[in-house]
C-alpha cells in the first residue's frame, strides 16, 4: 500500500463524527424485478459474479488509516485485496417477504457501524422479497460519498438496455474523467496573482452575506431562518446506536402539479409534506413546540457534469411553520424562507458558499467538538433532503430497477432523517431515525400522503381527480405497515 493521501477538511469531519451510536454512513436501498426466465440459482449466480469483480475504482479501494509517530494525522490508503465475501453479502428475507420484513432488516444494517480497518463500504443483495423480486442494500460511508455522487454511482453501474447482462460491478465501474488542470500557457505568477484576487473577492462576498444575516437576526419580518433558531424536541436529544427505517413512494406529477400552482418549487411541496407529517406526530404524542421548526436542507455544489465521488453539500435552513394549522399558510412560510436563503447564495462561488455555509455552523461545529450535541438548543431539527435520481428505467444485468429509496444517517441533535430520491416518475421518501428517540417512525412516512391530500384538497380544483398511487412499475405495495422497523 505505496498510495497515501491527507483526509481533507470535510472527510476529516465526517470522520471524526463516527462513534458506536453515531455510524456516519449513507446507504441506497434499491428494488429490483427479477427476469422473467430467471432460474432458482439467479442471485447466487449473480453474487459469485459480483464477487469475482476484482478491479476498484476510486474511492472503493480506499482504507482509512488513523494517526501515527511517523504521521500525525488521518490517511487513506489504497487496498488492492479486498475480502469481497466481507464486502458483497447474500442475505434472504423471511416469510412472507413484504415490506415489512425488509424494512427491519434494513433498519438493522443500518445501525451496524462500517468495519474501519477495512475500506468502508458494504454491498448486501437480498433474496425473499415477494413478487419475484430482490433488493440491494448498499452503504458507503459520509466522508466518502454524498446523495449524489451515490446516485451518480449506482447508476454507471446499471444499464438502460435489459438485455445488456456485462455491466460492471458498481466498485468497477469507472466515473467519467474530469478535466480541471491548470491552463500550462498561464504562468504561476498570473495563476497566483489571479489566487490572491479571487481569495480578497470571496472575503468580501462572505462578508457581505454575513451582514446582510446579521440585519436578518434584527429585523423580525425578514424570513431568513438563523441557526439556533429551532426549538428543543423529542427529535433533538441524543440517539442510541439502533434505527427505524419506513418508505413512502409518490407519483412525482402530484408533486410538480402543485408546485407549480403554488408558485414554488418542488422542494418547498417535499418541505411542506415532511412539516405537515412532522405537526400531526408531534401533536399526537402531545410533544409539538410552539415556535416552528427549522430544516436543514443540503444544497449540492457539484457542477451538473461532474460525476465524482466525495461529499460536496452545504445546507440552508428553512422554516417548517410547524405551528401552522392552515397547509397552504404553511407552504407559503416554507417558501418564502427557501427563497431567502437561496437569494442570498445565489451571488456566492462554489468556495464561498463553502466558506459562508463553515462560518454559519461554527456553533454547531463547537458543539461537537465540546460533545454538547443533543443537550443544548438544536441549530436546526431535522434534515429534509431531496435528491434528484436518475430519469432512464434502468437494469441490472437484466433485473428491472424498480424503485430506490435512501437511507440516510442522524447524529445527536438530529435523531431524524427525511430524504427523497426521484425515479421512474416516482418521489420515493426514506425515513431513517433513531430507534429510541423516534417512536412509531412509520407514522411520520403515512401522515406525508396525509399532508399531500390536505395540499391537493385547497390548491387543485374540486372537479379534478388524483392519482394517489405511486406510478406502475415502480411502487412499492401499499400498506399501512410497510417498510417499518
Amino acid at each position: 500500500m505505496s498510495f497515501s493521501e491527507r483526509l481533507n477538511l470535510s472527510e476529516f469531519a465526517w470522520t471524526s463524527l463516527e462513534s458506536r451510536n453515531r455510524p456516519m454512513h449513507v446507504a441506497t436501498l434499491l428494488i429490483y424485478a427479477k427476469p422473467e426466465d430467471a432460474n432458482e440459482h439467479y442471485l447466487s449466480e449473480l453474487v459469485d459474479s459480483l464477487r469475482e469483480s476484482t478491479e476498484f475504482v476510486d474511492p472503493f479501494n480506499k482504507r482509512f488509516t488513523a494517526p501515527s509517530m511517523l504521521r500525525p494525522y488521518p490517511a487513506w490508503e489504497r487496498d488492492y485485496d479486498l475480502d469481497m465475501e466481507y464486502h458483497v453479502r447474500h442475505l434472504a428475507l423471511p416469510a412472507p417477504g413484504g415490506e415489512r420484513e425488509l424494512g427491519a432488516l434494513i433498519a438493522r444494517l443500518h445501525s451496524n457501524p462500517l468495519d474501519f480497518k477495512r475500506p468502508l463500504w458494504e454491498y448486501h443483495i437480498i433474496e425473499g422479497l415477494e413478487g419475484n423480486r430482490f433488493a440491494i442494500y448498499f452503504k458507503m460511508h459520509h466522508a466518502l460519498v454524498d446523495g449524489i455522487a451515490g446516485v451518480h454511482m449506482l447508476t454507471r453501474s446499471m444499464s438502460t438496455d435489459p438485455e445488456d447482462k456485462r455491466a460492471p460491478a458498481l466498485w468497477s465501474a469507472e466515473a467519467p474523467a474530469v478535466t480541471n488542470e491548470a491552463d500550462p500557457s498561464v504562468s504561476r505568477i498570473k495563476r497566483a496573482t489571479k489566487g490572491a484576487i479571487r481569495s480578497l473577492t470571496s472575503i468580501n462576498n462572505v462578508s457581505r452575506s454575513l451582514l446582510s444575516v446579521a440585519q436578518a437576526a434584527r429585523d423580525e419580518s425578514d424570513p431568513f431562518s438563523l441557526p439556533f433558531q429551532a426549538p428543543k424536541s423529542i427529535l433533538n436529544g441524543r440517539i442510541s446506536s439502533q434505527r427505524r427505517f419506513a418508505t413512502q413512494a409518490y407519483a412525482f406529477s402530484r408533486i410538480r402539479r402543485l408546485s407549480k400552482i403554488a408558485g414554488c418549487t418542488v422542494n418547498d411541496i417535499v418541505l411542506a409534506l415532511s412539516a405537515g407529517a412532522l405537526r400531526r406526530f408531534l401533536r399526537e404524542l402531545n410533544a409539538l413546540p410552539g415556535q416552528p421548526m427549522t430544516a436543514g436542507v443540503p444544497v449540492s455544489l457539484r457542477p451538473k457534469d461532474d460525476r465524482g465521488a466525495g461529499s460536496a453539500v452545504a445546507f440552508i435552513i428553512a422554516n417548517l411553520a410547524t405551528h401552522v394549522a392552515d397547509p397552504l399558510r404553511r407552504l407559503e412560510v416554507i417558501a418564502k424562507s427557501t427563497t431567502r436563503a437561496k437569494t442570498l447564495m445565489s451571488e456566492l462561488s462554489r468556495e464561498e458558499i463553502e466558506n459562508f455555509s463553515a462560518l454559519m455552523l461554527t456553533p454547531q461545529s463547537l458543539q461537537t467538538v465540546l460533545d454538547l450535541e443533543g443537550y443544548t438548543r438544536p441549530v436546526f431539527n431535522v434534515t429534509v433532503s431531496n435528491v434528484p435520481g436518475p430519469t432512464e428505467t434502468l437494469y441490472l444485468r437484466g433485473s428491472q430497477l424498480e424503485a430506490m429509496f435512501p437511507v440516510s444517517a442522524v447524529t445527536h441533535g438530529q435523531a431524524l432523517n427525511i430524504t427523497c430520491y426521484s425515479y421512474g416518475g416516482n418521489i420515493s421518501f426514506g425515513f431513517a431515525g433513531c430507534r429510541d428517540s423516534v417512536p412509531h417512525l412509520q407514522r411520520i412516512a403515512v401522515y406525508t400522503g396525509e399532508a399531500l391530500e390536505e395540499l391537493e384538497a385547497v390548491l387543485l380544483p374540486k372537479e379534478e381527480t388524483i392519482d394517489t398511487q405511486a406510478t406502475a412499475p415502480t411502487r412499492i405495495r401499499q400498506s399501512k405497515k410497510r417498510g417499518t422497523a
